[in-house]
């Protein structure tokens, strides 16, 4: 991800370079184009971070319930002879 970020900000600086040195519509969009790619990269990265402070524990006889986030499951009973919750 640093790639990107060097990358991106290397494109902008340059972009910004050719925006002063040849002021016209196509190093404005150069130039709004890294932007966005920079920001992008550093929102990304945020996302993932947080994703992976995540972590789930289940017990010997239960079930895990991936949902991107904090889960809370109150009481399920089933009827007999069915596996549909009540």
């Amino acid at each position: 991800m640093l790639f990107i970020k060097v990358l991106s900000a290397v494109a902008l600086s340059g972009s910004i370079a050719w925006c002063i040195a040849e002021p016209d519509y196509e190093p404005a969009i150069a130039m709004i184009t890294s932007l966005s790619a920079l920001v992008t990269a550093f929102l990304v990265e945020g996302k993932r971070t947080k994703r992976e402070a995540q972590k789930q524990v289940v017990s010997h006889n239960g079930f895990g319930i991936q949902a991107g986030g904090n889960v809370t499951t109150g009481d399920i009973r089933t009827e007999q002879g069915t596996k549909d919750a009540q």
